[in-house]
């Protein structure tokens, strides 16, 4: 009994400072457990879980800005090595056809707003074979990571629709995402539908971009 006393004396003081249960359970050599039924009802080791808890969130938080902070380094270093490299590829490239078509392509339909997607959107299927065929010649994108996603009207057979694009961009239908359909009393659509060509990569974005820009400063020399 008398040891008990002693010791629950001792977790008491250990617990005003700030100790957690675990902690003072090594000292008092008993199980947390029993630490935790004798401080249980204890208006102090309530305010001291509190505490507890409110810093270790705190450290949590810093520990996620530090670990955001140094991910973001890491980010921005690879993205101007990116940069240096797509300087360095552009010398070799801009005089190439395709190269130019699928830059001027991307510029005149492509969604330039997007940082971590590269977006094609437009009616004309053979601008997108185009396009992905520079994707994969020029930005290295293997077929399996392009998506499509096609804007149809009521009138349209979606089925006949896919068929028409996964045929022409040789693209299967697992990589068609679920389509969308615009409200509309138009009876006799002209095309097979607004084709979205998506391929998902913020390096490449920036890549794609730097190109562009580079591009088109070349053009207004």
């Amino acid at each position: 009994m008398v040891r008990n006393q002693e010791n629950l004396a001792a977790a008491l003081r250990l617990r005003e400072r700030g100790f957690t249960l675990a902690e003072i359970a090594k000292v008092c050599d008993v199980s947390k457990s029993t630490i935790s039924k004798w401080l249980s009802g204890n208006a102090v080791s309530a305010a001291v879980t509190k505490q507890n808890k409110r810093r270790a969130g705190q450290e949590n938080a810093k520990r996620l800005r530090l670990v955001n902070k140094t991910l973001h380094k890491q980010r921005a270093t690879g993205y101007d090595e990116i940069a240096k490299s797509a300087l360095t590829e552009f010398k070799h490239y801009k005089t190439d056809p395709l190269f130019v078509a699928g830059l001027m392509l991307y510029l005149g339909q492509g969604d330039m707003s997007d940082q971590a997607a590269i977006r094609l959107s437009g009616t004309t299927v053979a601008n997108h074979a185009l396009f992905v065929r520079f994707a994969k010649e020029y930005l290295g994108v293997e077929p399996g990571k392009v998506r499509v996603q096609l804007t149809l009207y009521p009138a349209h057979a979606e089925s006949v629709c896919m068929k028409h694009w996964s045929k022409a961009l040789k693209l299967p239908y697992t990589q068609f995402h679920r389509t969308q359909v615009i409200a509309s009393k138009q009876q006799q659509p002209l095309h097979f539908g607004v084709g979205n060509t998506i391929i998902g990569s913020t390096g490449l974005k920036r890549k794609l971009t730097t190109w562009i820009n580079l591009m088109q400063k070349e053009l207004v020399k």
